[in-house]
């Protein structure tokens, strides 16, 4: 790894400190990396620490050496206005959309460059203890138990001791109804103090709605409350394009093949691109 990536590195290092609050909260969302660690790299320090580490922390804070460039397709404009109006309002909103339309990189995005925006990305397997450490851990405080009640206060408590903050659950359709009933504390703890967003494919809708139907717990408080839908135009061929320029890739010949070929999914565009760019010999990827 040489020094021009370190410093790209080390400069989104402290982005992300300045966006958790401190150097401390910052080392307690990183994964292998201590306060010491984070104070070193800003201050410099950088000799004992290896190459393994630099990659770690890169990853990590929004790191890519290869210079995948986010595009603004129609919907992730949209989006991203929309998540700027939820934080500066304290509001709920509900996005479904297709899988690969790009809604889990526009929350990135979002979370990346907003200050107390906190995004997690669920799990199927995820047991209601791992879901509130994977929270806690992102907003970067310590729990003084493993116990849940005690870790929804905690997490509760900090965010309302923030200015505008956002909480991003991605893929909530993953989830169990044990863990997806979650979101009811979280709308009747938090709002109207901090925004709620929650993603996922259009299963969530049917899901919900046949929970309703069928009477199970926790539906009906679940579709109250985040049961107005904010649903993703289909990937158009424009959309193709803009993410193809992004790249670097101008021909219309090759950007209309991409565009037929990826059907309105947006990673099978990645992949495509990316296997036009290495055809090329262009030092992009994902």
């Amino acid at each position: 790894m040489n020094q021009k990536e370190k410093i790209a590195i080390v400069n989104l290092l402290r982005a992300f400190v300045d966006n958790k609050g401190s150097q401390n909260k910052a080392a307690a969302a990183l994964k292998g990396a201590s306060t010491a660690v984070v104070s070193h790299l800003l201050s410099g320090n950088w000799e004992p620490y290896s190459d393994d580490m630099f990659r770690n922390i890169g990853a990590q804070v929004g790191y890519n050496n290869r210079e995948w460039q986010f595009a603004e397709t129609s919907n992730s404009t949209k989006l991203l206005e929309d998540l700027l109006d939820a934080k500066q309002n304290a509001k709920v909103l509900s996005i479904v959309a297709p899988a690969g339309s790009g809604k889990s990189e526009t929350t990135k995005k979002f979370a990346a460059e907003n200050k107390n925006v906190f995004r997690i990305e669920c799990g199927q397997y995820w047991t209601p203890d791992f879901f509130l450490s994977e929270i806690i851990q992102k907003i970067g405080i310590q729990s003084n138990s493993t116990r849940v009640p005690y870790m929804m206060r905690d997490i509760v408590s900090d965010l309302l001791k923030r200015q505008s903050p956002m909480i991003i659950i991605d893929e909530v359709d993953k989830v169990d109804d044990k863990v997806l009933a979650f979101l009811i504390t979280f709308y009747n703890e938090l709002v109207p103090h901090c925004s709620i967003i929650i993603s996922a494919t259009h299963y969530l809708i049917k899901r919900i709605n046949d929970g309703v139907r069928l009477q199970k717990k926790s539906y009906n408080e679940i579709k109250s409350r985040y049961g107005r839908y904010y649903e993703f135009e289909p990937t158009s061929g424009k959309d193709v394009k803009i993410l193809c320029e992004a790249q670097g890739i101008t021909d219309s010949q090759i950007i209309n093949s991409i565009s037929r070929d990826c059907k309105g999914d947006l990673r099978i565009a990645r992949d495509l691109i990316m296997d036009e760019l290495r055809a090329n010999n262009k030092k992009i990827t994902a």
